[in-house]
């Protein structure tokens, strides 16, 4: 049985303009990028050096972001801790150590990032537990890929 012709007209044109309003959308969403609040963080490895012994890869294991949008710094390993910042996606942040936290995404693991030169330190060149505690940054190990080795916190 054959449909009438206005009937076959409606639904191509219904289908043209469905598909011309859903191309402006996405052409919409890759317009600039929402801004960003001023409180951020941005933690990345230095650039390499060409000499092998000079970084000291021991020390600090490596992973790079991967979330979608800035993921939240925070000062213990919880959602509900205070928010100390940003990192930005596909960033690089060197991890001091790991720890079990509160579970983001089926992940109970937390990263704790190294501290910044001069972090944790007293003043008179030796760093204090207590400072170094209030120094501490924790990422979610959910939207973090460990590039490197993560040793467990003590």
């Amino acid at each position: 049985m054959l449909k009438p012709t206005r009937t076959v007209l409606a639904l191509a044109t219904g289908s043209l303009v469905l598909g011309l309003v859903a191309a402006g959308a996405a052409g919409a969403d890759e317009g600039p990028g929402q801004e960003l609040p001023p409180r951020e963080i941005i933690v990345g490895v230095q650039p390499w050096p060409s000499d092998p012994g000079a970084y000291p890869e021991d020390r600090y294991a490596l992973g790079r972001v991967v979330s979608k949008g800035p993921l939240k710094v925070r000062s213990k390993p919880t959602t509900h801790s205070q928010s100390l910042g940003y990192v930005y996606p596909r960033s690089r942040v060197e991890i001091a150590c790991k720890k079990y936290g509160e579970n983001v995404g089926g992940n109970r693991v937390w990263y704790r990032l190294a501290e910044r030169d001069g972090a944790g330190a007293n003043g008179s060149g030796r760093t204090d537990r207590a400072a170094s505690y209030e120094k501490e940054r924790w990422v979610s190990a959910r939207y973090v890929k460990n590039l490197s080795e993560v040793r467990y916190c003590r």
